[in-house]
């Protein structure tokens, strides 16, 4: 019988759900992000934004978020101990 189990975590910045089941881990981007993406969506929907705007902004979301820069991580940790 397969067990699915869903839960809320916050070990790679932001809050994601991950959902596991049967050894197989499947983990959404954070729902900051997600939220983002359905309001970019949602402005393009009613044509307050035009696609190629929207693509751009999306890729650049993306592309800032899989780079990961250690400087600037460190001085969000350096500012939060502060």
């Amino acid at each position: 019988m397969a067990g699915l189990s869903v839960s809320l975590i916050t070990e790679h910045g932001g809050h994601r759900v991950m959902v596991s089941t049967d050894g197989v881990h499947f983990e959404t981007p954070p729902i900051e992000h997600l939220a983002f993406y359905i309001g970019l969506g949602a402005l393009v929907a009613v044509n307050v934004v035009e696609p190629p705007v929207a693509v751009a902004l999306t890729v650049g979301h993306l592309l800032i978020d899989f780079t990961r820069r250690p400087g600037l991580q460190a001085l969000g940790e350096a500012l939060d101990e502060a």
